[in-house]
């Protein structure tokens, strides 16, 4: 891609807050970065670490680079480091926090911190967009790799009448992106040198497969209807704020069941599990 895709708006930056060295320092690294060609070779060899102790917990800075290896190649190991210390020392664990959890706010806290967070969504920095949409789209890695999944279930089947309301089955995550971070990562993971994504947005559905995560990009208005019924809508409502004719929408929601993407809600039972997006509400893909 092009060095100067994310360089749109520099001049619009807001104006300097605390940690704006860090962004500008990611800014220069990413560019660079775009400029270079994606290999197969690996780009930032991991050393091995040596094995612990029966119940010995790692070191949170460790845990943070376990955590995030898309990030820390893209930005480089000093650089990670350096944001990941700030948001350590702003958002420290408490005594109980467990190692998956360290990076719970970890997008949050970027999201706070982005140099150009007064400025209005449309008008913010492309390459800011990434770094966060890449630390939300790990985050929702881990979630569906080490929670639980539908491999133990029996096949699905289609119903004969699609549910009125539904609640995503176990390992179903939702995600709107601004650019292709799952590809990145899963360049990353295969061990290449990954081209820096442009910002090209992307909806995602990410689920485990035979204990693998893996991804779908479903149509706008099939993602949309998906996003409304698993933020507690009921069908009628759900396809009407899709676009989608009620045979269409219905149809699409029994072919979910029998993917095991989504369960039926009984009659009577209420709740259902938030969207998890991979953007700030005012910034929609659609």
């Amino acid at each position: 891609m092009e060095p100067d895709a994310f360089a749109g708006r520099r001049e619009e930056s807001a104006a300097p807050s605390p940690g704006t060295g860090l962004w500008e320092r990611a800014r220069e690294v990413i560019d660079e970065r775009a400029a270079r060609p994606a290999t197969s070779d690996p780009a930032t060899p991991h050393a091995a670490q040596a094995p612990r102790r029966t119940g010995e917990q790692p070191h949170p800075m460790e845990s943070m680079r376990d955590g995030h290896p898309a990030l820390r190649e893209l930005l480089g190991g000093e650089l990670f480091d350096a944001f990941a210390a700030a948001y350590l020392k702003a958002v420290p664990p408490p005594r109980a926090s467990t190692p998956a959890r360290l990076g719970e706010r970890f997008a949050a806290h970027l999201e706070e911190h982005r140099p150009d967070r007064v400025l209005p969504a449309g008008r913010r920095e492309p390459w800011i967009d990434l770094v966060i949409d890449l630390v939300r789209y790990e985050r929702l890695f881990a979630e569906v790799h080490d929670g639980p999944g539908t491999e133990e279930e029996p096949p699905g089947a289609w119903p004969a009448e699609p549910p009125e309301r539904v609640r995503a089955a176990p390992g179903v995550r939702l995600l709107r992106a601004r650019a292709h971070v799952h590809r990145y990562h899963s360049a990353v993971r295969r061990g290449g040198r990954a081209a820096v994504p442009p910002p090209v947005p992307v909806r995602l559905v990410v689920f485990r497969r035979d204990y693998r995560v893996v991804t779908a990009s479903p149509p706008p208005a099939a993602f949309v209807l998906l996003e409304v019924l698993l933020a507690g809508s009921p069908l009628d409502a759900a396809s009407a704020r899709a676009g989608m004719d009620a045979a269409a929408a219905g149809r699409q929601v029994r072919r979910w069941v029998a993917q095991r993407w989504i369960a039926p809600i009984p009659a009577g039972a209420s709740g259902a599990p938030p969207v998890i997006r991979g953007s700030s509400a005012d910034s929609r893909a659609d």
